[in-house]
């Protein structure tokens, strides 16, 4: 087997800590001081910039729909820092929502950090500053017992969910838009596209995966619902790379039509022209019965949420208006009865249901 090749490109910038976005209130709501806003976000982060074309925006009826009405917030009330980190995955909903909350009238600083779940449950859990934590998957009993010798009742609410997509290069001409398992299996496990379909061209693929802390998992994703959960299978195939960054996948695809990869929804969708999605068993990413999908949430402390009115107002607001914004950033919305259980669950830990 051959060992897989650890990509170095951004190597240099991928753990700075102290990369921190600085939302910051604005006295002034006018276009230019929101374009800075802007262009800091995503030097700070090291995001694309999002793209706020409202793809389908929920209507009135639909959202009244989803039940449970929590009470409106009036962030212009409300005053003290508050600290988000975790999971870069769920990164750019908390930024969008963490802005929203600032343009209307959040006087306050809002500090967020893409880095890690892992490493955004441990600054929580031992009260390094960060107030709400972005998570790819639910806090294990580990975090959870070290929460608690600090005091902290970590609360989780799904917010979104993801599909972890499946890319050629867009000047892939031979693959079709839609590959059975069995086929998939083979194209991340073999040499060559014609061992996988002998009229395929005999190029060596090129496999290019996410392996950085910040990917959220989904190589043992994709490693479930394609190779029977043997993720070796995957990370051992021969000419694989492994990338921290998925700008390396982008730069990959424009110069080699024989690259294949995965990566987030929300990153295909920005960069449609670079390269081409593909289905499983003729299943889309945006279907809900794609098999490759992960919950996305938010955590916080349940006494933060009673004793501080900055963190149970930013939350409210979050649960608001979190399912007028992910349509905007490339991830699904939860279905209304899980979003009513995030809802209720806030409502019980104020007191109020």
């Amino acid at each position: 087997m051959m060992r897989i090749i650890r990509a170095n490109v951004y190597r240099s910038c991928l753990f700075a800590i102290g990369i921190v976005l600085l939302l910051t209130a604005c006295a002034g709501r006018s276009t230019n001081s929101q374009a800075n806003a802007d262009k800091t976000s995503k030097e700070n982060v090291g995001i694309q910039r999002v793209d706020r074309k409202l793809v389908k925006p929920p209507s009135t009826q639909d959202l009244a729909k989803q039940g449970i009405v929590l009470p409106e917030v009036n962030p212009l009330e409300l005053e003290g820092t508050l600290g988000i980190s975790g999971s870069q995955v769920v990164l750019p909903i908390s930024q969008v929502i963490a802005g929203r909350f600032i343009q209307e009238g959040y006087p306050s600083k809002i500090d967020l950090a893409g880095i890690d779940t892992g490493v955004g449950f441990k600054l929580f859990c031992d009260r390094k500053n960060v107030d709400i934590v972005n998570a790819v998957r639910l806090i294990t009993s580990q975090e959870l017992a070290a929460c608690a010798k600090s005091g902290v009742e970590p609360i989780g609410f799904q917010i979104a969910t993801d599909a972890v997509t499946i890319v050629v290069s867009s000047q892939n001409t031979f693959v079709p838009n839609s590959l059975t398992r069995d086929e998939l299996a083979k194209v991340f496990t073999v040499q060559k596209w014609s061992d996988v379909n002998p009229k395929w061209p005999k190029e060596l693929i090129k496999r290019i995966v996410p392996a950085g802390t910040g990917t959220g998992g989904a190589v043992d994703l994709f490693s479930q619902a394609i190779l029977n959960g043997n993720a070796s299978q995957l990370t051992n195939a021969p000419n694989t790379i492994s990338y921290d960054f998925v700008e390396q996948l982008h730069s990959e695809a424009l110069i080699n039509p024989y690259m294949v990869g995965f990566l987030e929804y929300s990153s295909y969708q920005q960069n449609r022209d670079k390269v081409r999605a593909i289905s499983i068993d003729k299943v889309n990413p945006f279907l809900p019965t794609y098999p490759i999908t992960r919950p996305l949430y938010i955590y916080a402390d349940a006494k933060a949420i009673r004793t501080r009115p900055e963190v149970e107002g930013f939350i409210n607001y979050y649960l608001i208006h979190v399912n007028e914004e992910v349509f905007n950033i490339g991830y699904f919305a939860v279905t209304p009865a899980v979003f009513n259980d995030s809802k209720t669950k806030f409502l019980q830990i104020k007191g109020t249901q």
